[in-house]
């Protein structure tokens, strides 16, 4: 089964069976009688969500959510955690949130849009399951509507040089998350 941190889990059928465990997942959510526990399952996970997005240390769910940082005074108090110690949140960010993943991701873009850049037929893409809820604003955004070219793209323009609008590609043409995805002229 797949445990939801509600105290709830999620049936996924037996091992081996066949389209284990995503028939059993589907069968579960898709079944009428479970929507009482979806709604319980989609409620915790707002609520992890919010608590990781504001860092509200207050929240016990930020401690499922981030896993970084100290931990809650219950784990001190209950479970003898020691004072010195805290939990590593070097790799524990969820999502893009992960600043050194949004870099690599940013870097491979911008080196397959080199190797492609004169076939507008392919396009680049960063994907996610969760959107950098934290750190968009420094590390994605500044990104989302820039626009480049290299230097063999410069040309003369009527009495100035510059890149045509053609010749310029963006540094992600797509960023595909579960919320707030960029879908440049997408037609799904």
């Amino acid at each position: 089964a797949l445990y939801m941190h509600n105290q709830m889990t999620i049936p996924l059928g037996l091992v081996g069976t066949h389209l284990w465990p995503f028939k059993g997942a589907i069968d579960y959510i898709t079944n009428e009688l479970n929507n009482d526990d979806i709604s319980k399952i989609v409620e915790t996970w707002l609520s992890a969500k919010v608590a990781y997005s504001t860092k509200n240390k207050e929240s016990k769910m930020y401690y499922l959510a981030n896993a970084s940082g100290s931990p809650p005074q219950e784990a001190v108090k209950l479970h003898s955690w020691p004072k010195s110690e805290s939990i590593s949140d070097s790799k524990t960010s969820a999502g893009m949130d992960r600043t050194d993943d949004i870099k690599k991701g940013i870097y491979q873009v911008l080196k397959i849009g080199t190797e492609i850049k004169g076939n507008h037929n392919i396009k680049t893409a960063i994907v996610s399951n969760l959107p950098a809820y934290r750190h968009g604003d420094d590390y994605v955004l500044p990104f989302e509507n820039m626009l480049w070219g290299t230097e063999t793209d410069v040309v003369a323009l009527e009495g100035f040089t510059g890149i045509k609008r053609a010749d310029l590609r963006n540094v992600f043409d797509y960023l595909i998350t579960l919320e707030n995805p960029v879908l440049r002229d997408l037609v799904l």
